[in-house]
């Protein structure tokens, strides 16, 4: 097993900036009319400096544009337009707050726990109303399903119920939102066989990075004079008037330097997840990368679709081989197109300095074989010769020590900086899905000064206490340790 101060060294090291050459993710094979969007002239002054632009910047940029009436807006991405974690994931709408609820319960209390489920529930609902509100229903092939989280031990389909119980036991209103489902139900009704157990929850499946291009098509389009995206244009350093005086106006206290030269803001916000720690080195440890693997797998006419019906998560306890050093992160995640038939499996087993990482320039090719070996399986078949391999890439996630988003004003001492208007969304610790949106338009919505307290569960904040508890290093090496 890693020793402390290995893992506390990989989980401290700089990010860096996303890489200029990732594997090809198959969201992305066909690249969006925006992928390399620059405007003719690099801007100098904006309000609003977004750092990325997954659904988290997106959703920061809809929510400034819609709410303030002459705020100006740039997103910058490292690479092409979402070519980050929302285009390289696995597709999948769902939530974990369940699984997690006796833990959440536990360490902050049944009101923000039951907080939490709301907020991860509604974010999906929230997900389909943009879709629904931008016409992207087809392209974006979003299906309303269910999930079916199956549990290949004992001790994981325990530990799940007990959790559930809690929840229900707490929150009478949210009984119904899991139903649990015995060894024999999951194998007879879901042909899912040598199972401890399962559970169904409304989900969904989507094809992200269409979703998000176009929605950011439409923002351009309608605010024009007032919204700008320059691709290829990585942030390499943020820095304070109190550091660097700015040629342009005391106003805009920030500076930006990119590859194109410097940006000034009035305001900078960080929506670079697992990339976070590179321009706050201070995040370090607090947050830090995860690296998934994703693969596209053709089962032929082996199994039927499902795709309209059910998507899957297989929980198991997390896995450790001596000889090989790879550790299994305890979930496989599993969506298939309506379309095509075509698998999109992910999960990682792989070397600890291998997950660990920011780096999704390579897949690690044991990675891809062993989800190859496994997805078969499940569906009872032995011989999965037959099965082509569409198509297989890594992605960075960012994930905290203490297992939940971060959401709010940065203080000067995580940012190393005077002033006080540096914001961050970030960390969502492998459920952006279930957390981007809405916390993306909280965010812009506290820059604005409006309250969201009501909504926003309190433990995403950046409170004295969480810096001090749970958001710290020792904690993250602990975390990731018990997972190893």
């Amino acid at each position: 097993m890693a020793s402390n101060k290995f893992v506390s060294n990989l989980v401290t090291a700089d990010p860096g900036l996303p890489r200029p050459n990732p594997t090809q993710s198959y969201w992305q094979h066909i690249p969006h009319a925006l992928a390399d969007v620059q405007s003719s002239t690099f801007p100098n002054d904006r309000d609003f400096a977004i750092i990325g632009s997954g659904i988290t910047g997106l959703a920061v940029a809809k929510t400034l544009l819609e709410r303030h009436p002459t705020a100006t807006v740039t997103v910058l991405e490292a690479r092409t337009l979402c070519s980050g974690a929302t285009g390289r994931n696995g597709g999948q709408m769902a939530a974990n707050a369940g699984e997690e609820y006796m833990h959440l319960a536990e360490t902050h209390g049944p009101e923000t726990a039951g907080k939490i489920v709301d907020f991860t529930f509604r974010n999906l609902e929230k997900m389909h109303e943009l879709i629904e509100a931008y016409d992207a229903v087809g392209v974006s092939e979003v299906q309303r399903l269910q999930k079916l989280r199956v549990f290949l031990t004992p001790k994981k389909f325990e530990d799940f119920k007990a959790s559930i119980a809690r929840l229900e036991e707490d929150h009478p209103s949210k009984k119904g939102l899991y139903v649990i489902l015995d060894a024999d139900a999951v194998g007879q009704e879901y042909g899912i066989h040598g199972t401890a157990g399962g559970a169904l929850l409304s989900a969904g499946t989507v094809w992200p990075y269409r979703l998000i291009t176009k929605v950011f098509a439409a923002l351009l389009e309608k605010y024009p004079d007032r919204l700008t995206i320059e691709t290829h244009t990585p942030v390499e350093s943020v820095e304070h008037k109190s550091t660097f005086a700015s040629p342009i106006t005391t106003d805009l206290p920030y500076t930006l330097h990119t590859s194109r030269g410097p940006l000034w803001a009035r305001t900078v916000v960080h929506c670079t997840n697992g990339y976070s720690g590179h321009l706050l080195p201070k995040l370090r440890g607090l947050v830090h990368p995860f690296k998934g693997t994703m693969t596209v797998q053709d089962p032929k006419d082996s199994v039927p679709n499902q795709g309209t019906s059910v998507s899957w998560g297989f929980h198991y306890t997390p896995s450790y081989d001596p000889e090989t050093k790879r550790h299994g992160s305890g979930l496989y995640y599993l969506g298939q197109s309506a379309k095509t038939g075509y698998f999109y499996f992910g999960g990682e087993n792989a070397r600890i300095e291998e997950s660990v990482s920011a780096d999704d320039t390579f897949v690690a090719e044991h990675s891809v074989t062993h989800l190859q070996s496994v997805l078969p399986q499940f569906f009872g078949k032995t011989d999965q010769s037959n099965w082509g391999l569409v198509g297989s890439w890594s992605g960075i996630m960012g994930f905290s020590s203490d297992g939940l988003p971060i959401v709010g004003r940065l203080p000067s001492t995580l940012t190393g900086r005077k002033g006080d208007n540096e914001w961050i969304a970030a960390a969502f610790n492998g459920y952006g899905m279930a957390n981007c949106l809405m916390s993306g338009e909280a965010l812009a919505l506290m820059m604005l000064g409006e309250d969201v307290s009501q909504w926003l569960p309190i433990a995403y904040g950046l409170s004295w206490k969480r810096l001090q508890g749970s958001l710290t290093i020792s904690e993250a090496v602990s975390a990731l340790g018990s997972k190893l």
